[in-house]
């Protein structure tokens, strides 16, 4: 009995008490006796069960440690591999940890720049790719620092590996002064954010070419060898020319920042000089570089040319293979059964395919979608639209897509099922919508799209070739206007989408070399006999085997804002191929026509959506037309060419009848408010007036002693002033004009005057027309800065109301 009851107490947990944080063999009696001990039963066993359940959570959780991890939070080194052996020594379980070999010859080196480590293991030097939530002990920023961004160019490990066996690799302090001067000239004079990793780049150059110290010296504007030589050691590590392009690149912005926004040339009186010579050495070395990279470039658009650009279907292959064990896994969440944690990890990286390969976004948007954006989503007509702000890409265009009804709910069950589960209380993910099973917001998606065409067995497609797929196959037979929608759709400048159109692919190759092989038998000489007979052979066959264009087609049915598509039977009718070809293309016209017609009826201000919808039913369109929604995002205010001509401003200066103003009396005077509310961009009226020159309207202002309502402006070397004065004008002896009571507010305005010369029946006018600065709410005063410069009346300097515009 005695061994049975030893047997017992060697068995019991020992669990702390969370109260008086010791450990307990007996937590309930140590709750009844000390810690709580006026407490009723039921608490003490509440008690217990928290106390048990952290256990658990501790043993299950907190007692493994990544050493990854450790990096990224504790800076320090030395401090670093002390905890370290803390942890080993408590039975502690740390991931990825350094052996001590490669421990002992880092803890003997003096040098003070952090060198990567763990992130190089056996497995890096053999080539294995890092996972996901790898990180370089080399960075000694935490990437949840706005400045931190990715490698560039990404390198392999291999060329990382290479980088440090020759030195290239070390850098100065992160404290270093210079340097952190540069990186605020970098976040608050540029307006470049994510900087971390040109200020990388500089630090490992200029340790380079001064291995020793801890500050920067500026003697190395001296040090052309060394310069040379970091390049060429660059070069003979394998890296890529562009990112030695970009090495080239962030040292001239760092030598420029010295040269023009530190205070050094009183210390140097050649400094200016110096760095000067030193720019024109890196802009020097940088002409083979930018070839070499030209010449990479060529080579992979050729290599790609010869394989071809894979069919929308391949790339978005593995959507297909993995839905139905997908819908499997989201029927499970729905009824609440269990779900593996790897199934729930392959359900994530479904949800992310479905935006890079379903809906052609870039990574950076996958990475950069919040949970406030998700639930911010917009539904309309059977569309789910989310639009997303930060998706680190050069343009200022916001990523907007639109899900289907299925694709949605698939995101929101990851959103409500999955994604709490590994939400962590101590880490920091950003609000981000997908996060890691550790908890972290995630760090490629990129990887993650791999690894589910790994699971599905099937070749990897990455989110450049879907996009390029998209540019250069499915929309090379695009309009204009329709490839600027899916460049807009895809988050691209359409600068950037026109180029990758006009890419080389075997069909264009096909088709210009049809075009050319007409022209040069067009062109060919049909003198003689031999001329005559390939005359009469190719009447014969155009007679035979007609072959009509589309402009033949327009001219059979004209495209209007009216009227419907010609059905299968008038195109055989009239001899055109049955097909839907030519049938999509009149639709995409009319529909182009239709879109314009639209905008022109809200040219003055921003549209409604009910007044687009009226005039939708007006004009009796039921079909293959856009939709109001869409008309109110494409507008946009009226260019001044635009507005010299247009129909409605014309008609407002001409009849003065402007709607969505009143003048309203104020007391101690009047003045124009809103009845409705303008967009930023809205014209509202124009200040109406008599059109004098300069000269006369002084002379008005001499015989009046006040200057009232003339107001001055520059047309050219021209001065034009415009009489709002005299009540009533000539030309509306029995209207007031609503402009010339906008009262003035110099920090208040909401309106300001834009010059135009608008082309009336009886000539061209200067006019001045009131735009909108800023959206305008109903029953809000109209006001308007007057821009006053001061000039000579009465010979004294007085105020004159002055428009350079």
């Amino acid at each position: 009995m005695a061994s049975e009851s030893d047997n017992q107490k060697s068995d019991r947990r020992i669990v702390h008490c969370l109260l008086c944080e010791k450990p307990q063999e007996m937590l309930t009696t140590h709750l009844s006796r000390v810690c709580m001990k006026k407490s009723t039963p039921k608490e003490r066993l509440e008690e217990a069960k928290r106390a048990k359940e952290s256990t658990k959570v501790w043993t299950r959780e907190a007692r493994n440690w990544d050493y990854k991890e450790m990096v990224k939070r504790y800076p320090h080194r030395p401090s670093r591999l002390a905890l370290l052996e803390e942890l080993r020594q408590r039975k502690f379980f740390v991931a990825n940890a350094p052996n001590q070999a490669d421990l002992e010859p880092e803890e003997t080196s003096t040098s003070t720049a952090a060198v990567p480590t763990s992130g190089v293991s056996s497995q890096a030097a053999s080539g294995v790719l890092v996972a996901e939530d790898s990180s370089s002990e080399g960075s000694t920023t935490d990437p949840s620092d706005r400045t931190w961004q990715r490698d560039q160019a990404q390198p392999s490990t291999s060329v990382r590996v290479k980088m440090m066996n020759k030195g290239l690799y070390e850098k100065f302090p992160a404290e270093e002064p210079m340097l952190t001067d540069f990186k605020g000239y970098l976040i608050n004079t540029l307006q470049v954010p994510n900087c971390q990793q040109e200020v990388d780049n500089v630090s490992r150059m200029l340790r380079y070419i001064q291995p020793s110290g801890d500050e920067v010296r500026l003697d190395f504007l001296l040090k052309s060898t060394e310069t040379k030589d970091y390049l060429t050691q660059l070069r003979l590590a394998d890296m890529g020319p562009a990112t030695i392009l970009n090495y080239i690149k962030n040292m001239i912005r760092f030598v420029t920042y010295l040269k023009t926004h530190l205070n050094l040339g009183a210390a140097d009186a050649d400094f200016y000089r110096k760095c000067q010579a030193y720019i024109d050495l890196l802009t020097f070395l940088r002409k083979p570089v930018a070839k070499w990279n030209s010449n990479v470039t060529c080579k992979t658009r050729y290599l790609r040319f010869l394989e071809g650009e894979k069919r929308l279907q391949e790339c978005q292959a593995v959507l297909r293979k993995a839905k139905k064990d997908m819908l499997f896994v989201y029927g499970r969440l729905l009824e609440g059964d269990h779900v593996a944690s790897d199934e729930k990890t392959i359900f994530r990286y479904y949800c992310e395919a479905i935006l890079i390969l379903g809906h052609f976004q870039r990574p950076g948007v996958v990475e950069g979608i919040t949970t406030a954006e998700w639930d911010e989503r917009k539904k309309s007509v059977g569309k789910v639209r989310v639009a997303v702000s930060e998706h680190k890409t050069a343009t200022m265009q916001i990523a907007v897509f639109d899900l289907t009804m299925e694709e949605a709910a698939m995101l929101d069950a990851y959103y409500t099922w999955i994604r709490p589960y590994c939400i962590r209380p101590d880490v920091d993910h950003g609000n981000r919508l997908f996060v890691s099973s550790s908890g972290t917001k995630i760090r490629s998606a990129t990887n993650d799209l791999s690894r589910l065409h790994t699971h599905y067995k099937l070749p990897n497609i990455k989110s450049q070739q879907i996009r390029r797929t998209v540019k250069t196959d499915v929309a090379a037979n695009f309009s204009d206007e329709q490839k600027g929608s899916v460049a807009h759709y895809m988050a691209h400048s359409t600068a950037v989408a026109n180029q990758h159109y006009r890419m080389m692919t075997l069909d264009s190759v096909v088709a210009t070399a049809n075009l050319l092989s007409s022209l040069t038998r067009s062109s060919s000489d049909d003198s003689g006999e031999e001329g005559a007979q390939a005359k009469k052979r190719r009447r014969v066959e155009e007679a035979g085997s007609p072959t009509p264009d589309f402009d033949d087609f327009l001219q059979a049915f004209p495209v209007g804002i009216t009227g419907h598509p010609p059905n299968k039977t008038q195109r055989a009718k009239a001899g055109f191929p049955t097909d839907r070809v030519f049938y999509d293309k009149w639709r995409a016209l009319q529909y182009s026509k239709r879109e314009k017609h639209l905008l022109s009826k809200c040219s003055r201000y921003a549209p409604t959506a009910s007044k687009v919808a009226k005039i939708i039913e007006t004009e009796g369109w039921t079909a293959n037309h856009p939709r109001p929604e869409d008309i109110m995002a494409k507008w946009r205010p009226l260019s001044r060419a635009q507005v010299q001509s247009d129909p409605a401003i014309i008609r407002g200066v001409t009849s003065q009848k402007w709607t969505g103003l009143a003048v309203k009396d104020f007391g101690e005077q009047k003045g124009v408010v809103a009845t409705k509310a303008f967009r930023k961009g809205s014209i509202l009226c124009d200040l109406h007036g008599k059109v004098i020159t300069g000269a006369e309207g002084r002379e008005m202002a001499e015989r009046q002693g006040e200057l009232g309502h003339l107001f001055f402006f520059k047309h050219g070397s021209e001065e034009v002033c415009i009489d709002a004065e005299t009540f009533p004008c000539e030309c509306h002896p029995s209207l007031e004009s609503t402009g010339r009571w906008i009262t003035n507010s110099k920090k208040k305005f909401n309106v300001q005057p834009r010059h135009c010369i608008v082309k009336l029946q009886e000539g061209d006018r200067h006019v001045l027309l009131f735009q909108a600065t800023k959206d305008i709410l109903k029953d809000e005063k109209i006001r308007f800065n007057h821009s006053i410069k001061k000039r000579s009346f009465r010979g004294e300097e007085v105020e004159l109301e002055w428009l350079d515009v």
